[in-house]
């Protein structure tokens, strides 16, 4: 399988997948603290390994976008105050605040529990279908966000 590298600064391993100013980015452990954490690979900082020649349909779940806003306009729509949910939903209620103001995201556990106190859609299923890599030479290195920026500096001249 070959080696992936972070979107952002260009090294490598890759710790997570973050969603970055509504783009979904592969990140190392420096640059996944930008953004919102959507998936996290296994310790080792790589994705589990999979037969190159096989395609294969890959399932996983993520947190709808601006779930925070979601969260606070369902509470408000109930009327209950946010201590109240805290309790039905034992949080604490300042951890529901930050959820609110998306300062972290919750456990899927977290989201679940509050799906189901407020009535609400939180985590989506998503399908992604991996293929065999392309084979090529060894030493290409995919670009990196700052590459592209150099490419346009380079153009505007």
């Amino acid at each position: 399988m070959a080696e992936l590298y972070c979107d952002i600064c260009g090294k490598s391993p890759v710790r997570a997948q973050i969603l970055l100013e509504g783009a979904k980015l592969l990140a190392c452990g420096p640059c996944m603290r930008g953004g919102k954490v959507l998936h996290r690979f296994d310790d080792l900082g790589a994705p589990v390994a999979r037969p190159a020649s096989a395609a294969s349909v890959e399932t996983s779940e993520e947190f709808v976008e601006n779930f925070g806003n979601v969260i606070k306009a369902a509470r408000e729509k109930s009327g209950l105050p946010i201590a109240v949910i805290a309790e039905r939903v034992k949080e604490q209620e300042s951890y529901l605040q930050g959820l609110e103001h998306e300062r972290f995201m919750p456990t899927v556990e977290v989201a679940r529990k509050l799906e189901k106190e407020l009535g609400i859609k939180l985590v989506e299923k998503t399908k992604s279908v991996a293929g065999p890599a392309a084979s090529g030479p060894k030493s290409f290195v995919p670009p990196t966000l700052a590459d592209m920026v150099e490419a346009k500096k380079k153009k505007g001249k």
